[in-house]
Protein backbone atom coordinates (compact mmCIF):
# COMPACT_ATOMS: atom_id res chain seq x y z
CA UNK A 1 0.00 0.00 0.00
CA UNK A 2 2.59 2.09 0.88
CA UNK A 3 4.61 1.84 -2.61
CA UNK A 4 1.16 3.10 -4.53
CA UNK A 5 0.52 5.93 -1.98
CA UNK A 6 4.25 7.05 -3.05
CA UNK A 7 3.61 6.77 -6.30
CA UNK A 8 0.32 8.97 -5.98
CA UNK A 9 2.47 11.93 -4.49
CA UNK A 10 5.24 11.60 -6.81
CA UNK A 11 3.08 11.53 -10.02
CA UNK A 12 3.59 14.88 -11.02
CA UNK A 13 7.59 14.72 -10.51
CA UNK A 14 9.54 15.87 -13.34
CA UNK A 15 12.24 14.00 -15.27
CA UNK A 16 15.86 15.12 -14.01
CA UNK A 17 18.67 15.42 -16.41
CA UNK A 18 20.14 12.32 -15.30
CA UNK A 19 16.75 10.38 -15.82
CA UNK A 20 17.28 11.86 -19.91
CA UNK A 21 21.04 11.04 -19.69
CA UNK A 22 20.78 7.42 -18.55
CA UNK A 23 18.22 7.04 -21.65
CA UNK A 24 20.78 8.77 -23.83
CA UNK A 25 23.57 6.68 -23.15
CA UNK A 26 21.43 3.09 -23.28
CA UNK A 27 18.94 3.68 -25.77
CA UNK A 28 19.15 3.94 -29.82
CA UNK A 29 17.78 7.16 -31.44
CA UNK A 30 14.19 5.45 -32.38
CA UNK A 31 13.93 4.35 -28.94
CA UNK A 32 15.12 7.15 -26.93
CA UNK A 33 12.75 9.29 -28.97
CA UNK A 34 9.90 6.88 -27.69
CA UNK A 35 11.27 7.01 -24.13
CA UNK A 36 11.37 10.62 -24.58
CA UNK A 37 7.71 10.77 -25.81
CA UNK A 38 6.10 8.83 -22.18
CA UNK A 39 4.29 10.73 -20.02
CA UNK A 40 7.07 12.54 -17.79
CA UNK A 41 5.97 10.56 -14.46
CA UNK A 42 6.76 6.90 -16.71
CA UNK A 43 9.95 8.86 -17.91
CA UNK A 44 10.57 9.04 -13.70
CA UNK A 45 9.29 5.72 -13.00
CA UNK A 46 11.26 3.86 -16.15
CA UNK A 47 14.42 5.82 -15.52
CA UNK A 48 14.56 4.74 -11.70
CA UNK A 49 13.28 1.24 -12.61
CA UNK A 50 16.79 1.53 -14.63
CA UNK A 51 18.31 2.93 -12.00
CA UNK A 52 17.20 0.59 -9.00
CA UNK A 53 18.68 -2.76 -11.54
CA UNK A 54 22.05 -0.43 -12.28
CA UNK A 55 22.56 0.22 -7.81
CA UNK A 56 22.02 -3.30 -7.23
CA UNK A 57 24.68 -4.31 -9.73
CA UNK A 58 22.76 -5.54 -12.96
CA UNK A 59 23.77 -4.15 -16.19
CA UNK A 60 22.73 -6.54 -18.88
CA UNK A 61 21.70 -4.19 -21.74
CA UNK A 62 18.40 -5.93 -22.81
CA UNK A 63 17.48 -5.82 -18.85
CA UNK A 64 17.93 -2.05 -19.03
CA UNK A 65 16.46 -1.41 -21.74
CA UNK A 66 13.67 -3.17 -20.84
CA UNK A 67 13.31 -1.26 -17.53
CA UNK A 68 13.96 1.80 -19.92
CA UNK A 69 10.94 1.10 -21.98
CA UNK A 70 8.36 -1.32 -20.63
CA UNK A 71 5.35 1.31 -19.86
CA UNK A 72 6.12 3.27 -23.29
CA UNK A 73 2.78 2.33 -24.73
CA UNK A 74 0.46 3.81 -21.33
CA UNK A 75 0.05 7.23 -23.08
CA UNK A 76 -0.97 10.15 -21.08
CA UNK A 77 -3.07 9.44 -17.96
CA UNK A 78 -4.29 12.12 -15.58
CA UNK A 79 -3.43 11.01 -11.59
CA UNK A 80 -7.00 10.01 -11.27
CA UNK A 81 -7.00 7.89 -13.74
CA UNK A 82 -4.12 6.03 -12.72
CA UNK A 83 -5.78 5.70 -9.19
CA UNK A 84 -9.28 4.44 -10.46
CA UNK A 85 -7.35 1.89 -12.81
CA UNK A 86 -5.22 0.48 -9.71
CA UNK A 87 -8.25 0.76 -7.61
CA UNK A 88 -9.82 -1.45 -9.81
CA UNK A 89 -7.88 -4.08 -10.63
CA UNK A 90 -7.15 -4.31 -6.65
CA UNK A 91 -10.53 -5.81 -6.97
CA UNK A 92 -10.63 -7.24 -10.06
CA UNK A 93 -12.43 -5.34 -12.20
CA UNK A 94 -10.39 -3.50 -14.60
CA UNK A 95 -11.63 -5.21 -17.22
CA UNK A 96 -14.73 -3.57 -16.58
CA UNK A 97 -13.49 -0.24 -16.22
CA UNK A 98 -11.63 -0.32 -19.73
CA UNK A 99 -13.36 0.62 -22.75
CA UNK A 100 -10.72 2.40 -25.73
CA UNK A 101 -14.35 3.80 -27.00
CA UNK A 102 -16.07 5.21 -24.03
CA UNK A 103 -16.46 9.02 -24.00
CA UNK A 104 -14.65 8.75 -20.46
CA UNK A 105 -11.44 9.57 -20.35
CA UNK A 106 -11.05 7.84 -17.33
CA UNK A 107 -12.45 4.69 -19.39
CA UNK A 108 -9.72 5.04 -22.27
CA UNK A 109 -7.03 5.55 -20.16
CA UNK A 110 -8.11 2.01 -18.40
CA UNK A 111 -8.39 0.53 -21.81
CA UNK A 112 -4.52 1.61 -22.23
CA UNK A 113 -3.35 0.37 -19.09
CA UNK A 114 -4.87 -2.85 -19.81
CA UNK A 115 -3.03 -3.47 -22.65
CA UNK A 116 0.41 -1.51 -22.36
CA UNK A 117 2.24 -4.73 -22.36
CA UNK A 118 1.40 -6.00 -25.79
CA UNK A 119 0.93 -2.89 -27.10
CA UNK A 120 4.13 -1.53 -25.80
CA UNK A 121 6.01 -4.82 -27.18
CA UNK A 122 4.03 -4.16 -30.80
CA UNK A 123 5.76 -0.83 -30.68
CA UNK A 124 9.19 -2.15 -29.67
CA UNK A 125 9.35 -5.00 -32.56
CA UNK A 126 8.29 -2.58 -35.18
CA UNK A 127 11.51 -0.07 -34.04
CA UNK A 128 13.82 -3.07 -34.51
CA UNK A 129 14.65 -3.11 -30.65
CA UNK A 130 16.35 -6.79 -29.80
CA UNK A 131 13.77 -9.50 -29.33
CA UNK A 132 14.77 -9.72 -25.60
CA UNK A 133 13.99 -6.29 -24.54
CA UNK A 134 10.35 -6.69 -26.76
CA UNK A 135 9.76 -10.23 -24.90
CA UNK A 136 10.43 -8.70 -21.37
CA UNK A 137 8.12 -5.45 -22.32
CA UNK A 138 5.63 -8.05 -23.11
CA UNK A 139 5.79 -10.18 -19.95
CA UNK A 140 6.25 -7.25 -17.41
CA UNK A 141 3.38 -7.92 -15.39
CA UNK A 142 3.04 -11.99 -16.21
CA UNK A 143 4.22 -14.72 -14.14
CA UNK A 144 7.82 -14.84 -14.31
CA UNK A 145 7.84 -19.02 -15.16
CA UNK A 146 11.67 -19.29 -13.81
CA UNK A 147 12.64 -16.32 -16.02
CA UNK A 148 15.23 -14.68 -13.66
CA UNK A 149 15.74 -11.12 -16.09
CA UNK A 150 12.32 -11.04 -15.49
CA UNK A 151 12.10 -11.52 -11.99
CA UNK A 152 14.54 -8.28 -11.45
CA UNK A 153 12.32 -6.66 -13.90
CA UNK A 154 9.41 -6.64 -12.00
CA UNK A 155 11.24 -6.12 -8.85
CA UNK A 156 12.42 -3.24 -9.87
CA UNK A 157 9.17 -2.08 -11.84
CA UNK A 158 7.48 -2.36 -8.16
CA UNK A 159 9.85 -1.09 -6.45
CA UNK A 160 9.63 2.27 -8.59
Amino acid sequence: MWHRARQFFEAGKQPAEADIQLARERLAPDLLQIFLGQHPRDVVHSAGTARWLLERGHDDPDLIRAALLHDVAKGHQRRADRVAYVLAAAINTERGLAAEGSRFEVRRAAARSLVHSEAGALLLRDLGAPPRVVDLTLRHHAPPRGDAMLVLLQEADSAN
